[in-house]
């Protein structure tokens, strides 16, 4: 079942998630621009994102003559990706704490599961492959909630999972007050 829904939707998932950033972008830049002098954070956040799905998405990519999904190194590629822009989203959100801005913390998980789950994929296919697999799977359904979930957290910015919560609880930190 997942094979036929990878086949058949699998580009146009990728590109609704880019447009899923595009929208965080306008929306976050409409806030920010509603409230003179308000934070910028979330707007900057939103647009790296935005550019960075932007750049690797399958379909844009076709379109300039390059299919990145026809090379073994896609999903090396896509996790470098994802490493530069945690710490590009990081860098903007270094003054701010997780309390504050909770989508730091949702956009860090979702960028750091996905560079896993990329590096993963790029070992089986190129070090180990022996044919699909159950992580194929797990791969494909991950990839793409960690995606969605950092879209909720970029347009809400609220704890929605609790993982704010979790952190200060691991971290051995009072709530707030």
């Amino acid at each position: 079942m997942i094979g036929v829904v990878q086949e058949n939707i699998g580009l146009y998932l990728a590109t609704f998630i880019m447009w899923g950033f595009l929208m965080a972008f306008l929306y976050n830049m409409v806030k920010k621009s509603s409230f003179p002098g308000g934070d910028g954070t979330k707007m900057w956040i939103s647009f790296t994102m935005f550019i960075s799905y932007m750049a690797s998405d399958p379909l844009l990519n076709i379109t300039f003559g390059y299919d990145i999904l026809d090379t073994t190194l896609a999903y090396l590629i896509w996790a470098c990706s994802d490493i530069v822009i945690f710490f590009i989203v990081w860098l903007i959100s270094k003054s701010k704490s997780i309390s504050d801005e909770p989508v730091k913390l949702y956009i860090s998980i979702g960028l750091s599961v996905n560079i896993s789950l990329f590096l993963g994929m790029y070992f089986d296919i190129n070090y180990a492959y022996t044919g699909s697999w159950w992580f194929w799977d797990v791969y494909s359904i991950t990839v793409n909630l960690m995606d969605i979930m950092m879209l909720i957290a970029l347009f809400i910015n609220k704890d929605f999972l609790g993982l704010v919560k979790l952190y200060r609880k691991v971290r051995g930190q009072a709530e707030p007050a």
